[in-house]
């Protein structure tokens, strides 16, 4: 009659399933915490369209800082030479680029710990060729494997992005025309 049933109540429940899952962690890690969770396809296709694009702009200011200075012809007319494009359209296809990484980037949202790190260092392309045609070339072969690329990723990725990453394929396909080249081929 007098006896008391003591119960736990649900803070003392709280505190034990506190304590236990610590006693765990220090016993397995940060692995008790389970996988670490994957990235989605979009997430991790943005990344590389970001890559991408930081070694195009790479490419583009090899490429300028190869090509001759004055590419006109040997009667002074000072009309650009006829069979491809000036450093004036390298440079506007280099500032293309660059608005185009400014997009994918702003696309891109970042954890807090990750925004504050140190980024990645961007990647390096070969040495240009020396030969101006050869330039132009590895240009135009390079725009139209990016276009294709991105082309690729589409339906990987929710619409918004989609049309950002058509927009810039579309783009890069026509800068293998600015270079001087049709469509090459795969």
């Amino acid at each position: 009659m007098g006896q008391v049933r003591a119960e736990p109540t649900r803070r003392a429940m709280l505190v034990a399933a506190g304590a236990g899952s610590l006693a765990l962690a220090g016993c397995k890690g940060i692995t008790a915490l389970g996988a670490r969770p994957k990235m989605h396809a979009d997430v991790i296709a943005l990344d590389h369209a970001i890559t991408a694009e930081e070694l195009m702009i790479a490419r583009y200011r090899l490429a300028l800082a190869a090509m001759p200075a004055a590419q006109h012809h040997a009667g002074g007319t000072g009309k650009p030479k006829a069979g491809g494009p000036d450093r004036a359209v390298l440079a506007a296809l280099l500032a293309e680029h660059k608005e185009h990484l400014v997009q994918l980037r702003a696309r891109l949202i970042l954890p807090p710990r990750l925004a504050t790190a140190s980024p990645q260092p961007s990647p390096t392309p070969a040495a240009a060729p020396a030969a101006r045609h050869q330039i132009l070339a590895e240009l135009a072969a390079a725009e139209a494997a990016a276009s294709d690329r991105l082309v690729g990723w589409l339906p990987e990725v929710p619409p918004a992005l989609a049309q950002l990453m058509a927009s810039i394929a579309a783009a890069e396909a026509a800068h293998v025309v600015h270079l001087g080249y049709g469509r090459l081929a795969p």
